[in-house]
């Protein structure tokens, strides 16, 4: 698994170009970022949305137009369907969400899921580098499945750990956070927790490891974050659990959090509304690295 967004970047430019699908990218920083990724080898932008303002922004940023596809609509759900038909075509390897709101992309992104991968669910991986622990970790899913019973929190699992393989991490451990309810009884979530422990013991996988504890503290009694003992990936129990941990870890524990989304075996950049050009970049790069694996190959193929 990689330690940190620096080697990440630094194997996207071994990696690139890939073409890439970018909407609605009328926006200073996501266009210098198409501008940049593209001179850095890392990929070559499709642009999708309203022609007039993309040459405008374009122009203000000092990025030449030619020989770059750029497919005019300004509608913006016909547009984020148009994205996602692209991927799925072949035309593209990946998706990068510009000036609009993620809803559009999330979805078509379900509508297509559900009619060419229904054994599958979306959701966003949110990947974290802290000071002090010395790997990239992720939490799922914080973006789109409100309140997911134990058969999605399943699929969101396979998903994320299918991502940690194509990443280069061969055994994944994995933490399912869960509170116990104050009378003793066992929560919703420790029962989905119990239930998908179950299922993996059962089942032929053998290529992950799942905590036994659901309280942080017993299982970092001395806080414990060693590349080898702290967790690879979070499931949690809802999305407004998964927000509340992402973004304390950002705003702080300073750390840094790049976002992608998966689904029908297709990977989408969902950064920030308010990331700027360096976050951009490096989302843009990891993008490259999951994309130039074999994800979107064998994605679906493997569950517990």
């Amino acid at each position: 698994m990689y330690r940190n967004f620096k080697e990440i970047e630094n194997q996207a430019k071994k990696m690139g170009p890939l073409r890439a699908v970018t909407l609605f990218p009328d926006d200073p920083d996501v266009m210098r970022t198409m501008a940049d990724g593209k001179k850095l080898g890392l990929i070559e932008p499709i642009l999708v949305g309203a022609r007039s303002r993309i040459e405008k922004v374009a122009n203000e940023v000092s990025m030449p137009l030619a020989g770059v596809e750029i497919l005019d609509l300004d509608n913006p759900q016909r547009a984020a369907d148009l994205c996602i038909e692209t991927v799925v075509n072949g035309k593209a390897s990946f998706i990068i969400k510009g000036n609009i709101l993620t809803t559009y992309l999330y979805r078509a992104l379900i509508r297509t899921t559900a009619e060419l991968a229904p054994d599958q669910t979306p959701c966003t991986l949110c990947f974290h580098q802290v000071k002090g622990i010395d790997k990239i970790f992720v939490i799922t899913d914080p973006g789109i499945n409100i309140l997911p019973n134990a058969e999605t929190k399943r699929k969101i699992l396979t998903n994320g750990i299918n991502v940690l393989h194509h990443m280069g991490c061969s055994k994944p451990r994995v933490m399912i956070l869960a509170a116990q309810r104050i009378d003793g009884l066992n929560s919703i979530a420790i029962k989905d927790a119990i239930t998908i422990r179950e299922t993996c013991s059962s089942g032929p996988r053998a290529d992950f490891k799942i905590c036994t504890a659901n309280n942080l503290y017993p299982t970092f009694p001395d806080h414990g974050t060693g590349r080898d003992t702290f967790p690879d990936l979070f499931l949690v129990p809802n999305l407004e659990t998964g927000n509340i941990l992402a973004k304390s870890i950002d705003h702080l524990g300073g750390g840094i959090r790049q976002c992608v989304t998966v689904g029908g075996n297709i990977t989408v950049l969902t950064p920030s509304r308010s990331d700027g050009y360096a976050a951009r970049m490096m989302n843009l790069a990891l993008g490259v690295v999951l994309s130039s694996s074999s994800l979107r190959r064998d994605h679906g193929s493997s569950g517990f």
